[in-house]
């Protein structure tokens, strides 16, 4: 009895995982920690390899779209593994400092946003958490 009791819990664990990974695939908009301009819109998908990738398809300037900046079409989020209703195990790359952070990337039901952690480190201990906002279509 108790090997069905944990395997129907185990199986609703991995509902609610993957549907919590649903959540999270789409169109984000970063925003900037210090003045709260948006930054860029990120279409966060998964790749042919089942891992999970952050791309630039829009770019703002002040909050404006700018067309032709150099970071429009930029992979950011790279090889995210689901993990536990979370992405993790990959890395962001910032394109105002030009480096590359361990991140994970977590959904928040409360208010349909994403936080995304970059660190130094693997455990994320060292680092800054960054909030997304759904693109509304």
């Amino acid at each position: 009895m108790k090997k069905y009791f944990l395997l129907l819990v185990l199986a609703f664990s991995s509902m609610f995982a993957s549907a919590q990974i649903d959540k999270i695939v789409g169109e984000w908009y970063t925003v900037d920690d210090e003045t709260g301009a948006v930054k860029a819109l990120v279409d966060i998908y998964q790749g042919d390899n089942g891992l999970y990738y952050g791309k630039i398809i829009k770019a703002f300037k002040d909050g404006v779209e700018n067309p032709n900046s150099p970071n429009k079409g930029m992979v950011i989020v790279k090889d995210m593994k689901a993990d536990g209703g979370m992405l993790k195990d990959g890395t962001v790359y910032e394109p105002e400092s030009k480096k590359t952070y361990y991140a994970k990337i977590s959904y928040n039901a409360a208010d349909n946003t994403i936080t995304l952690r970059g660190s130094i480190d693997k455990k994320g201990w060292l680092g800054r958490s960054q909030t997304w906002i759904k693109e509304r279509k």
